[in-house]
């Protein structure tokens, strides 16, 4: 009886440790998230810049055309830069939150705006030198 409790107590144990350390990740990469939209809100690519990740890029679903298109990490700082993108807050309405292991993460998130389109978008996040950077946003429009 006492093996069991002991048992069970070390498993209760190393369950919560692992639900600490994801909570701790996803609170992270919602704080990055946050700085690199708020960011692109502002046309701020200063503030911008260190949370890309070097090989960043939008990919863009255009349901009308059926098609993608995508978006370097040069070109997208340059449309926040000449205010093509951004420039106006968006609030953000986190549907999904996934980490993968301790360097990866998925966040999908509907972004609304007064009298601007709303935006579905799949971010995928990685860690590296304990830093969250965005890798990928793809993004489909609502109608």
């Amino acid at each position: 009886m006492k093996t069991k409790i002991l048992t069970f107590l070390a498993i209760a144990i190393l369950f919560s440790c692992k639900s600490n350390a994801q909570d701790d990740h996803v609170s992270e990469v919602k704080s990055s998230l946050e700085s690199y939209l708020n960011a692109g809100d502002m046309n701020d690519t200063k503030k911008l810049k260190p949370y890309l990740h070097s090989d960043f890029r939008v990919v863009l679903y255009d349901d009308k055309k059926d098609a993608t298109s995508i978006l370097d990490k040069s070109t997208y700082i340059s449309f926040i830069k000449n205010k093509k993108f951004g420039g106006y807050k968006r609030h953000i309405n986190y549907q999904d939150i996934q980490t993968i292991g301790e360097n990866m993460a998925s966040i999908n998130v509907i972004l609304t705006s007064d009298g601007k389109p709303t935006l579905k978008n799949f971010y995928s996040l990685v860690r590296i030198k304990n830093k969250w950077l965005v890798l990928q946003d793809y993004v489909i429009l609502i109608p």
